[in-house]
């Protein structure tokens, strides 16, 4: 895994270094209520990229947000009722051993 992450890594990595060296031109951004900002053209490339890629990722991620609770419930209920399956094998268990154990320490009839 680590392999195939350094395949996919390393070449994004190689092209946003060449994007970011061709395009170093300054650009004026007028943030119209704010202020104006002279920044590199790349910056405001990779700083769109990176804006869509978080918007896109909340996207993604507020409607599976239902499911993740419920499934976090789920594996809490589950880990109770293997508890209480837990304490009624033993109690099971010890019902079946019980009659045995009575029935030696019991005098004989007559």
């Amino acid at each position: 895994m680590k392999r195939l992450s350094l395949i996919v890594t390393l070449p994004l990595i190689l092209i946003l270094i060449v994007f970011a060296v061709a395009n170093r031109q300054a650009v004026e951004l007028n943030l119209w209520p704010f202020a104006t900002i002279t920044t590199w053209l790349f910056l405001v490339a990779l700083g769109m990229l990176v804006v869509g890629m978080l918007i896109g990722a909340l996207w993604m991620w507020v409607p599976l947000l239902h499911w993740r609770l419920r499934g976090r419930s789920q594996e809490r209920r589950i880990i109770e009722l293997e508890a209480v399956l837990a304490e009624n094998r033993a109690i099971v268990a010890q019902l079946r051993e019980a009659p045995h154990s009575s029935a030696m320490l019991a005098p004989p009839p007559g």
